[in-house]
């Protein structure tokens, strides 16, 4: 097995700055959403883990995210100062609530269903099914915007639920970040050509945010540690550790 340390992939580590232990402390919380966030493997705690407890422990904090359902950790994170939280999606419902501290990728919303049945390819189409989308995502909002009605989408406490309902014939199709969907497809153990990815409807900035608590210094060491990070490859190494190939223009 081909094996990248953490050193190969993060090279040189910055120095911590100095008076960095007299900083409160700061907590970072998510939900199970491989490959960006992955529940029960600290070996392999996703991408977006790794490189958010990286750039933290850059900053001079050691700190460990831990995992929660999605609603809960977007409830801590909005109710709590210092607590924050990835990989959030930054849009205009969510811009006045959180200090947003770090881009970390960009997402693709996209529709999936079963193979063997008509692709999700239009917008018209996907109008008249029956949809699942993750509870406390910016996905029902979404399809809101673009006309769909409410009572055709379900909301479903996790992406291991949205492949239940497909499976099951309650929903025709998957609505959500293609990465995350189809990584649990692989993850789970389900055949992914047994899935088919169809029409993006959208895309979204994913972010490292926090409703309050972070001073301007703090911020500043966070944003040097990542632009350090991009200039030397470690962030791009580090998604092809986890087998995604990003645009470019996704991770600037």
């Amino acid at each position: 097995m081909f094996f990248i340390s953490r050193r190969h992939l993060f090279g040189a580590a910055l120095a911590l700055p100095a008076g960095a232990q007299a900083t409160p402390s700061l907590r970072i919380v998510s939900g199970d959403l491989p490959p960006f966030a992955i529940e029960g493997q600290p070996g392999r705690p996703g991408v977006l883990v790794e490189l958010v407890e990286e750039l933290a422990r850059r900053a001079g904090h050691a700190v460990k995210v831990e995992f929660y359902p999605w609603a809960r950790a977007m409830q801590m994170a909005s109710a709590q100062p210092r607590v924050a939280i990835l990989p959030l999606t930054r849009t205009p419902e969510r811009e006045p609530h959180y200090q947003w501290l770090l881009k970390l990728y960009v997402q693709h919303f996209v529709f999936i269903n079963r193979a063997g049945r008509p692709p999700v390819s239009s917008l018209e189409q996907a109008k008249r099914l029956k949809l699942t989308v993750l509870r406390a995502s910016p996905n029902l909002a979404q399809l809101q915007r673009h006309g769909f009605r409410e009572e055709l989408v379900l909301q479903a406490h996790s992406v291991e639920d949205m492949l239940r309902q497909l499976e099951r014939g309650h929903v025709d199709a998957i609505y959500g970040g293609d990465v995350i969907n189809m990584d649990k497809v692989r993850g789970s153990g389900r055949d992914p050509a047994q899935f088919q990815v169809g029409l993006e409807l959208e895309s979204g900035e994913v972010w490292l945010a926090a409703s309050a608590g972070i001073d301007e210094a703090e911020l500043a060491r966070l944003q040097d540690a990542r632009q350090a990070m991009l200039r030397d490859g470690s962030i791009e190494r580090l998604f092809k550790a986890y087998g995604i190939r990003p645009r470019a223009e996704d991770l600037r």
